[in-house]
């Protein structure tokens, strides 16, 4: 799929309404183009005269120009109405599709590509092409009906040969515009990109404003956007010249056409060869044929601009995620409780030769435990990554249910998994709609449950607005530990068949993390349950524990009881955590 398939499948649908503009913009130029020559009429009929009364026809060709000015009007409206109503409905159709195809992407795609140009594309490229088949397609066509119109007038009020010197202009300036539009294209790339960049670094300095302060940068933060703002000044200078040499050209050569018109007409005219009122009519006909050709220098801006902007979007719409259901079989629409099984598990991130994991194997059976330890960068959150297949995990090296992981559809599998990440992220909405998350099958009740396992219930209720408060962006109102554990709540309120934990409980203390992971083994029974965690306390809960080394390896698989026997790794563990809560106890 790419934007002009999708362009195209719209106008097959519903391309009648911009058929019926097209039309009446050629009405429309077939009515403005008649005044000229109506009013040329009217002046020889004047100058035959002496008075009005003496002209019975000027009456007549007075209404004439009213009605020709009135349906203009009328068919303005009617194609501005249809064209420019069809073309919002393509920007909405395409941005649709855009923000569509994001979310299908896979995580990949968001680490290659920053966010700011991905918005970029999906606003301001958006509307670019929605100009294009606006005001650039119709301006263009505008152009010609109104060019062969007023041409064609202006053979039949005058000569071949003044016609000719007044459309000299046309294919000089036409040369002029192909031969500047592959630069106009380039310099408007450049223009898009630095909008991006600044689009880019806007979105940054908002979600990490409280680091920026923090550490006294904002000084700094704004010589930094200076330079991209200076960049885009530069680019947006450059696009501007391409095509600022268009108008004056255009201005020059009609300035010299009026005075060769103004000679060899008025010669005409004194020779009885031309009537006055044709001389005027012919003028005015100049007039018109130079309005639209020097309209065309910003139709070409529009134009190319749009082109660039398809091209854009493309990039987002021609890609395809690398994780998908190539291999689901459709038959598996549910899981019920999940069993899992890892075997020989090595992994590297696409792109590097780095295994971030190298021969994990264990087992986990509906309803069991698993807590997951290890140093900084061992791989853990790896692993909760693998299990919901944001990355794609090496053949037969994990399966769920007995079936492989890449056979079950992903709507099946991640909608039987609650994921709560390291960093909790909340919507700028009510924390009622952040547990429920839009899910119908939740209710209130259900959402309070969850906050009460989850140790926020009482906190929430501390709010003057409770359940009903919104936070702010990302949940910049709430404290670390509030964020984390309303991102609990929200996780388990769906009663998943697979919980992961992706340390999450970092921001509460040892205590509460003890309570709340207890109370979710109470709370939800048969949920199969991967903790990542620095805790003994909340390791002990867990039916088993795998312990990852710093390269990646499981050096211990047992119960605590067992480990606190067998693993030495793990007694150096309990020990160190003994010494931190004696310090903590002592301060």
């Amino acid at each position: 799929m790419n934007c002009k398939s999708i362009i195209f499948s719209y106008f097959k649908k519903h391309g009648y309404r911009y058929l019926i503009g097209v039309v009446c913009v050629i009405i429309a130029s077939i009515f403005s183009t008649a005044i000229p020559k109506l009013l040329g009429d009217a002046i020889d009929m004047l100058e035959e005269a002496g008075s009005l009364s003496e002209v019975p026809g000027i009456r007549k060709v007075a209404l004439a120009i009213a009605l020709c000015a009135f349906a203009a009007f009328a068919m303005k409206f009617i194609w501005r109405y249809f064209i420019f109503g069809f073309t919002r409905s393509i920007e909405l159709h395409l941005r649709h599709s855009i923000f569509s195809r994001l979310q299908e992407l896979s995580q990949d795609y968001y680490v290659k590509n920053n966010t700011g140009d991905l918005i970029t594309r999906g606003i301001v490229d958006v509307q670019a092409v929605r100009m294009l088949f606006g005001g650039g397609l119709v301006g263009f066509i505008e152009i010609i009906s109104n060019a062969v119109i007023t041409i064609s007038y202006m053979v039949a009020t005058a000569n071949l040969g003044l016609t000719a010197i007044s459309v000299i202009p046309v294919p000089i300036l036409l040369f002029i515009l192909v031969k500047i539009r592959k630069v106009m294209r380039r310099k408007y790339a450049e223009v898009q990109a630095s909008v991006s960049d600044i689009a880019s670094k806007v979105q940054e300095n908002i979600t990490g404003i409280r680091v920026i302060k923090a550490f006294s940068q904002e000084s700094d933060e704004n010589k930094r956007f200076e330079e991209l703002s200076k960049k885009k000044w530069k680019a947006e200078i450059g696009f501007t010249k391409a095509w600022a040499f268009v108008n004056p050209t255009s201005s020059f050569v009609f300035g010299v056409v009026f005075s060769l018109f103004l000679y060899f007409g008025g010669k005409a005219v004194i020779n009885g060869s031309l009537s006055l009122g044709e001389f005027v009519a012919f003028n005015t006909y100049i007039v018109y044929l130079l309005d639209p050709v020097s309209r065309i220098s910003h139709l070409v801006q529009v134009w190319q601009r749009g082109l660039v902007s398809i091209q854009r979007m493309d990039v987002i719409l021609s890609s395809t995620p690398t994780v998908d259901d190539s291999r689901a079989k459709p038959e598996i629409t549910e899981l019920g409780n999940v069993g899992i099984s890892v075997k020989g598990l090595t992994y590297s991130y696409p792109g590097t030769d780095t295994e971030v994991l190298k021969d994990i194997s264990f087992d986990l059976r509906p309803g069991e435990v698993l807590a997951v330890m290890g140093p900084t960068g061992c791989g853990k959150s790896t692993i909760m990554s693998l299990l919901m297949r944001m990355w794609e995990a090496p053949d037969d090296s994990i399966t769920v249910n007995g079936h492989a992981i890449d056979e079950i559809p992903l709507r099946t599998l991640r909608s039987s998994i609650s994921y709560v990440p390291q960093e909790a992220f909340l919507f700028s909405d009510t924390i009622m709609n952040n547990i429920i998350f839009y899910d119908d099958a939740i209710t209130p009740d259900d959402a309070v449950a969850a906050a009460k396992v989850a140790a926020v219930h009482e906190s929430i209720s501390e709010f003057q607005e409770g359940y009903n408060t919104i936070v702010g962006e990302r949940g910049m109102t709430l404290s670390g530990g509030q964020k984390q554990r309303i991102s609990i709540a929200r996780a388990i309120s769906r009663k998943p068949g697979l919980l992961l934990l992706d340390d999450c409980l970092s921001a509460v203390d040892a205590e509460t993390e003890h309570e709340i992971i207890a109370g979710l083994r109470e709370h939800i029974r048969g949920c199969t349950t991967i903790i990542v965690t620095h805790r003994i306390a909340a390791a002990s809960l867990a039916d088993r524990i795998l312990l990852l080394s710093e390269d990646g390896r499981a050096e211990a698989l047992g119960t605590h009881a067992e480990l606190s026997q067998t693993s030495e790794a793990y007694r150096s563990l309990i020990a160190l955590s003994k010494a931190n809560s004696e310090k903590e106890g002592n301060n």
